[in-house]
C-alpha cells in the first residue's frame, strides 16, 4: 500500500510540474473537463479511496469536516464519458462501481481523478433546508434551497468548483455556494 502512495505522490507531483504553465491556462470553454491520467496496477478498492483526504486546500473553519471526500479515481471511455468509479485493475480489464461492480475492458477506457475543485461531479444533501449563497461566505445573501426528502431519491446538482471550504452549485438555474459540510460530493450520478 505505501508503494502505491509513494508512486501516486511522484505521478501527481509530476503533473503538477510538468502542467503548471506558471498559472496560465490554455483551455477553451469548450474542451473536456482536465483529470489526470493514472498509469497504476494497484488493487485500491473503493472504500480506500473514500476514505483518502488530502491536505491541498484550508477549509475555512478547522472544526467543520466535510460531509464527503472531494476527489476520486473514475474511469472513462476514450470521448471523455464517465463509466463509473474505479474499483481496481485486472489483467485485461477494469472493475468500475456504478450501483454494482461492473468488469469493463482496459482497452478505450482509462483511470482519471475527478475533484469538485475542478468542478467535475455532482453534490447532493441529505439534510433539510440548505442554503445557497450568493457568494461563499455566510453573510452573503441566500438565493435558493435544497432539501432532501427521505421518501425520494436524492436530487443532484453539477458541482462548478470549490473554494475556501465551499462548493459552486448550479440550482434551478442559478449559480451559487453552499458549505461543504453540508451537502456530498461525488464523482458521478449514480441515484
Amino acid at each position: 500500500m505505501k508503494r502505491f502512495w509513494y508512486a501516486a505522490t511522484i505521478a501527481i507531483t509530476l503533473g503538477w510540474a510538468c502542467c503548471s504553465c506558471e498559472g496560465k491556462s490554455n483551455k477553451n470553454e469548450n474542451d473536456a473537463p482536465s483529470e489526470t491520467e493514472l498509469n497504476d496496477d494497484s488493487d485500491t478498492d473503493i472504500a480506500e479511496m473514500e476514505t483518502d483526504t488530502y491536505d491541498e486546500e484550508a477549509d475555512g473553519d478547522p472544526k467543520i469536516k466535510a460531509a464527503s471526500v472531494d476527489h476520486m479515481k473514475m474511469v472513462i471511455d476514450s470521448r471523455g464519458n464517465v463509466v463509473g468509479r474505479y474499483v481496481r485493475t485486472n489483467r485485461t480489464s477494469y472493475t468500475v462501481a456504478v450501483q454494482d461492480d461492473v468488469e469493463i475492458p482496459k482497452i478505450g477506457h482509462k483511470i482519471v481523478i475527478y475533484s469538485a475543485k475542478n468542478g467535475q461531479g455532482v453534490l447532493f444533501t441529505h439534510r433539510t433546508h440548505v442554503n445557497i449563497r450568493t457568494q461563499p461566505k455566510l453573510e452573503s445573501p441566500v438565493i435558493t434551497q435544497i432539501s432532501y426528502d427521505k421518501e425520494k431519491t436524492p436530487e443532484t446538482y453539477p458541482c462548478l468548483g470549490k473554494t475556501r471550504g465551499w462548493y459552486k452549485i448550479r440550482v434551478k438555474g442559478a449559480v451559487g455556494y453552499v458549505r461543504h459540510d453540508l451537502v456530498e460530493w461525488d464523482g458521478m450520478d449514480s441515484f
